[in-house]
């Protein structure tokens, strides 16, 4: 597995905390897909939490769209934590900053969790 999880409840909320390693591409992104996609019943939110992330290409941002979508589609939330300036700068730079929501640490994330 190419992430770490943890689950909690705050509140009447299900969460996970998804801890990709190093990298989200094509290979790492479709594992955390289907991953969400499969438990998706199981949690109100999800984070993606990128302090390990060193690295994000086209196909990672490809997987992370299609997981939003998804989350989206099934009324769940996403926020992704702890990005670096390299790659919060391509989100900005892809316009995606728009689509997605973020947080500077997991603390604030859920603290946003109602």
């Amino acid at each position: 597995m190419a992430f770490n999880k943890e689950r909690d409840v705050k509140g009447s909320k299900n969460y996970e905390v998804l801890y990709p390693l190093h990298e989200i591409d094509s290979f790492n992104g479709e594992e955390l897909r289907k991953y969400i996609t499969a438990s998706v019943d199981q949690f109100d939110v999800i984070i993606i939490d990128f302090t390990e992330v060193v690295y994000l290409n086209s196909s990672g941002i490809r997987e992370l769209i299609q997981i939003m979508k998804f989350t989206m589609e099934h009324n769940k939330e996403l926020y992704l934590v702890h990005l670096s300036e390299d790659i919060m700068k391509i989100f900005i730079h892809t316009n995606l900053d728009r689509l997605f929501t973020f947080y500077g640490t997991l603390a604030e994330a859920l603290v946003a969790i109602n």
